[in-house]
């Protein structure tokens, strides 16, 4: 059988085309479909098209006839000049001097379709729009669209009139159409094939003409009921719209949208079959690697997302749910950007993340995430761009790894480093106190003071005796102040061994243990608790404070309350006593090293260094409450 030659008019050409605009070289409409009037009622023949519309997408220099040359057989996306929502998208082909755009509306919802008084009948059976049609069709089928669909037929009529030269004029546009067009009689034998078809089969035109596109298609992978679901409308002269495999001339096969739509002649009998195939085995076979890839990324125990170009949530793992703590409908069309960061999320990083991803390059860094509850936590993100088979950059995916534990015990070292650095310091300057071996001096000083003692026992006068009573009075200071010294040197965070410690019994052997005067009762209220830290620290800590409270006090009658309040995270005890108070302006001066505000013999100025130093190691807090006179009291925060 031989090439089919046949004639389109206007009107038939309409109904396959609704939305099309024929232009001549100075862009002046010529003719358009019967749906663009309705569409866009504006435009009328012999009226300048760019006038009325510019070329939104490709990026053109200017609308032109040489414009229109280079952007041909192109998906163009074109917008009104005077309504934003006004916009058509296909594609422009030549036909003779002439430019053809065939395409449809850009319409985003049933109301839009309703707003621009369009219906079912008003776009091409194969057009993507038709779903949505399909759904206004079934809510809105009226007598008026009864009468649209009489109209329709009687125009169909009108259409198997009309002039050859229209039906060229379609056959000239299915033949240049970069997707597969075929036509076929009511028996399904094909009889006019485009070249795309014949490229993508590889069949050639006499080995096509004749046969049915089951006999020409089917090979071991085509499902079944996708081809029984096609062959069922094509036999009922309903259309169609399934995904189905397509075989090849050398036994191999491509994935393809079919999409049929059926042509009928003045009685309502369905005369031809119009099939439009489209090639999607690059979108199946990205598909594929995208369940691959999610398979793998199921199973993986680090969290892993994939983003679309946009930098759109389109999948993740169960490990980022976890994680992040949001569910898949909370995270699907989410920009992890906005979602995951905050206030302490780094911009640098977050900058360099973003040029990364838009020039499809790899990327490494660590950052701070917010999870769903406000709770931040260190990530680290390996990213990759993902490519089609174009080489064209198509989405990306990463992988996070909480490192959270990680960065504490970095910062756990730098605070010990720190510590280190200090206590360094510290002991340097102790060191020229006790350098000087002062305990020995000390020693000889006391003996001395024996052996004239002993040489002159008897003969020493009542004054003698006493100046040697005051000296070794300062000698047992002076021993304490060195033990003091030394004790507050080697205070430091890697003297800190942590177990449970019953304050309640270290206090109570301290009031039995240090020398507490008649006059002075020791108290505890209530139960103290037990705490973790060290149990050698802890009763320098507390007998220090009792002691220094017991030797400051300077009424007849003296008293010393020790307690503790439980709070959430943490215990606050205190050391109450009414001794001769310390004022205000001195609240911080106590606790330096060799300050002592009080003429006292046991006083050495360390006891209460000690005490903050011990507290500072454990993150706790210490201060006063006190007025000249009137006592003072000692608090102490530790935490849990």
């Amino acid at each position: 059988m031989g090439d089919f030659k046949f004639t389109f008019n206007e009107d038939n050409f309409s109904q396959v085309f609704p939305f099309y605009i024929l232009l001549d070289q100075n862009l002046t409409v010529l003719s358009q479909g019967k749906s663009v009037a309705k569409f866009y009622p504006s435009l009328q023949a012999g009226e300048n098209f760019t006038g009325h519309f510019f070329i939104k997408r490709p990026f053109v220099d200017a609308f032109t006839a040489a414009s229109l040359s280079e952007i041909l057989n192109q998906l163009t996306i074109l917008q009104c000049n005077n309504h934003e929502d006004i916009v058509l998208r296909g594609q422009f082909e030549t036909m003779g001097d002439n430019f053809l755009f065939v395409g449809s509306p850009w319409l985003f919802s049933v109301e839009e379709v309703k707003q621009r008084n369009l219906t079912i009948f008003d776009f091409a059976n194969y057009d993507p729009q038709l779903d949505l049609l399909q759904i206004l069709r079934k809510q809105e089928l009226t007598t008026l669209e009864l009468k649209e669909q009489l109209k329709i037929n009687t125009d169909q009529k009108e259409e198997l009139k009309r002039d050859r030269e229209e039906l060229n004029r379609l056959s000239l546009v299915a033949s240049a159409n970069d997707n597969a067009i075929v036509f076929t009689h009511p028996n399904a034998e094909i009889f006019w094939c485009n070249d795309a078809y014949v490229k993508l089969t590889g069949f050639s035109k006499q080995e096509i003409i004749g046969k049915t596109p089951v006999e020409i298609g089917r090979t071991a992978l085509t499902d079944d009921d996708a081809l029984n679901e096609m062959v069922g409308h094509f036999y009922r002269g309903e259309s169609f719209d399934v995904e189905i495999a397509h075989g090849t001339k050398d036994g191999g096969y491509f994935w393809t949208r079919t999409q049929g739509q059926p042509i009928y002649d003045q009685e309502g009998n369905v005369t031809q079959y119009f099939a439009m195939v489209q090639d999607k085995t690059e979108e199946k076979e990205q598909e594929e690697q995208l369940k691959l890839l999610s398979l793998i990324a199921q199973k993986n125990m680090n969290a892993v997302l994939i983003c679309d170009k946009e930098g759109k949530i389109e999948w993740v793992n169960p490990s980022f749910n976890a994680l992040s703590g949001y569910s898949n409908a909370e995270l699907i069309g989410q920009d992890p950007v906005a979602l995951l960061h905050g206030p302490e999320t780094s911009k640098e990083t977050l900058q360099y993340v973003s040029d990364q991803v838009s020039k499809g390059e790899p990327y490494s860094c660590e950052l701070i995430h917010y999870n769903k509850a406000g709770k931040k936590y260190w990530v680290n993100i390996q990213g990759q761009a993902l490519y089609d088979s174009n080489g064209d950059y198509s989405r990306f995916f990463a992988i996070i790894e909480n490192i959270t534990n990680r960065k504490q015990l970095e910062r756990q070292k730098q605070e010990l480093l720190e510590s280190l650095e200090k206590s360094n310091k510290e002991l340097e300057d102790y060191a020229q106190i006790v350098s000087h071996d002062l305990k020995s001096p000390l020693r000889s000083i006391n003996s001395l003071m024996a052996w004239i003692k002993e040489e002159n026992e008897g003969r020493l006068a009542e004054t003698s005796i006493q100046y040697f009573a005051m000296i070794d009075n300062k000698l047992e200071k002076m021993e304490h102040l060195i033990q003091g010294v030394l004790t507050y040197s080697k205070i430091d965070k890697t003297d800190i061994a942590k177990e449970n410690v019953d304050t309640h019994e270290i206090i109570a052997n301290i009031i039995n243990i240090i020398h507490i005067p008649s006059h002075i009762q020791v108290s505890v209220t209530g139960q103290l608790p037990v705490i973790r830290a060290d149990r050698f620290r802890t009763q320098q800590l507390f007998q220090n404070l009792i002691s220094n409270a017991v030797n400051y006090i300077d009424k007849p009658q003296g008293y010393v309350e020790v307690g503790c309040k439980e709070e959430k995270k943490c215990f606050v005890f205190y050391v109450k006593d009414n001794g001769m108070g310390i004022a205000k302006e001195n609240h911080e001066k106590v606790f330096k090293i060799f300050q002592s505000l009080a003429k006292n013999e046991k006083a050495t100025g360390l006891g209460l260094s000690i005490v903050k130093k011990i507290i500072d190691n454990y993150k706790g807090k210490i201060w006063i409450e006190s007025e000249k006179g009137t006592g003072t009291t000692f608090y102490v925060q530790l935490p849990k």
